[in-house]
Parts: C-alpha cells; sequence; structure tokens
C-alpha cells in the first residue's frame, strides 16, 4: 500500500504520558501498527522524548516542535507519510507546517474547539487552546521566533471543520479572519471549500473531539454537536480524493475519557484514510 511513519508526542502541556499524553502510548500498544502492516503498509515509528528536568508549558511546546521538525524531515524524504500522533494540538501542527513548504500546504482543522485564543483573550491561560492562533501569527510572535523554521500560515489556507466550542472573543476573532468555518451542520460546503484553496496539498489536523459524544468521548473536552464517525470518515476520504495529503495528524486522545474503547477502535481507520 505505502510507507507510513508514526511520530509519536506523548506529551500533554508538557507532562509525560499524562492525561492526553497517554494516547499516543496507548495506541502504539494497542496494535496500531500491527493493524496498518496487515493492510501491507510499510511501518516505522518515532518517539519525541523531551530532556530530563522541568519545562514550562511554552519552553515544551518550543522543543517539541525542534525534535519532531527533523522527523517530519526525514519521513517526507524517504517518501512515507508522516502521522503524527501527539497529547496536544499545538505541538504538532507547528510541525507540521515548519517540515512542509508553507507557500505550497494549506491546513484542514477538525476540532470540536476554535484553539483560537490569545494571552488576552484566554481566561484559563491554557496554551493549546490558542494553537490555531499562534499557527496564523496572532500571538506567542516571539516565543514562535524559537520554533524550527516555522512562518505563520495566511488565514486563507485554513478550512476549520466542525468547530462548536467558541469562546466570545474567539468568535470575533474568527469573523475578523480569512478562515473558512465549516460547522457539522454545513458539510456540504467542504468540496467547493476545498476547491478555493490556492494549492492541492494539506496537511490535515484531527482533534478527536470534534467527534460527537453519542460516539464517544475522546477527552475531558468532548461535546455534543460533532460529526458522527461516518462523517469524519466521509470527509476524510473526500479531502484524499481532492488533494493530496502531506501529512496528519491525530490528537487529543485520553484512553482514561474513552471508557467504553470506542474512540479507541475508530482511530485505526482514521490513520488509514489520512496515511493514502
Amino acid at each position: 500500500m505505502g510507507a507510513i511513519s508514526l511520530i509519536q508526542l506523548p506529551y500533554d502541556s508538557g507532562r509525560f504520558g499524562e492525561r492526553m499524553g497517554q494516547g499516543p502510548i496507548a495506541l502504539i500498544e494497542s496494535g496500531l501498527v500491527e493493524h496498518l502492516r496487515t493492510l501491507g503498509n510499510e511501518v516505522d515509528v518515532a518517539s519525541v522524548r523531551l530532556s530530563e528536568g522541568l519545562h514550562s508549558e511554552a519552553n515544551a511546546l518550543v522543543e517539541l516542535q525542534r525534535l519532531t521538525v527533523p522527523l517530519l524531515r526525514d519521513a517526507l524524504s524517504r517518501q512515507a507519510r508522516p502521522i503524527i500522533l501527539s497529547g496536544n494540538c499545538g505541538p504538532a501542527a507547528l510541525s507540521a507546517v515548519a517540515a512542509l513548504n508553507q507557500s505550497q500546504s494549506a491546513i484542514i482543522w477538525f476540532d470540536a474547539h476554535a484553539d483560537f485564543n490569545t494571552p488576552e483573550t484566554s481566561r484559563s491561560g491554557f496554551l493549546d487552546g490558542m494553537g490555531l492562533a499562534i499557527l496564523t501569527g496572532r500571538c506567542w510572535r516571539r516565543l514562535a521566533e524559537r520554533f524550527e523554521s516555522f512562518q505563520p500560515v495566511l488565514d486563507s489556507q485554513v478550512i476549520q471543520v466542525g468547530v462548536r466550542e467558541k469562546d466570545p472573543p474567539e468568535v470575533q476573532l474568527l469573523q475578523q479572519s480569512g478562515i473558512k468555518q465549516i460547522p457539522t451542520v454545513a458539510l456540504a460546503g467542504l468540496p467547493e471549500a476545498l476547491k478555493e484553496l490556492s494549492t492541492p496539498t494539506v496537511y490535515v489536523h484531527v482533534d478527536l473531539d470534534v467527534i460527537d459524544t453519542s460516539e464517544g468521548r475522546a477527552n475531558g473536552w468532548a461535546c455534543g454537536g460533532g460529526l458522527s464517525l461516518n462523517q469524519l470518515r466521509d470527509a476524510l476520504e473526500l479531502i484524499g480524493r481532492s488533494a493530496s495529503i502531506a501529512a496528519g495528524a491525530v490528537t487529543c486522545y485520553d484512553p482514561a475519557v474513552d471508557m467504553d474503547g470506542r474512540i479507541g477502535r475508530a482511530i485505526p481507520r482514521i490513520v488509514e484514510l489520512l496515511a493514502h
């Protein structure tokens, strides 16, 4: 079938193997590699580890990005499809856009949340809730100078799908942006949005809480109004037919919250669709 490089980032807010940081570890231990190999794929696994010692959330983000970019570039040089398994959204997305040529790649962002807060708008200060704002150059600009080969992505190159949990300031920021927003009820607009991108090459980012809670709970922030598993799979198949997926990510899986295992059982198919 093809070559796949799975890149593990088992961290949540800079903490190894905790909460959503356990997700990438659990996926490998549950047989994801073996499953992909039974389909005829060549699969290798690389795992990112921070050095010992205290890491602030911001410093951890920088180090994870800097350690991940070379792994992505190596996979791309071998013509292996890099799929990032990450506890948080930010490290995965910021690494992928740096490894790819930003001027030639767009971003399809599946998520329940906008991740468009800034330090001035966020009540919690949760850095991962600012991931897309950092990615588009809206905040943490000095911090971003420490990232490897990073340049902000143009709003016009971003499509958000399935977002329904937004803080009021995020709503205002998104309305002022050029980001294309496709809510669950308007998925029929995805084909046209893909046509409007200036490039057919895309990075596809799947935060698993884009999935509706009727299908299972991916993490503690999962909420109603999301995509069904069939809708998500259909959307990924559409993207695969309409664009060239250069890299993908599956993020924010907390196996402790997925108590009935339904999300965990659905993830291998999601990875398959991102890889082909």
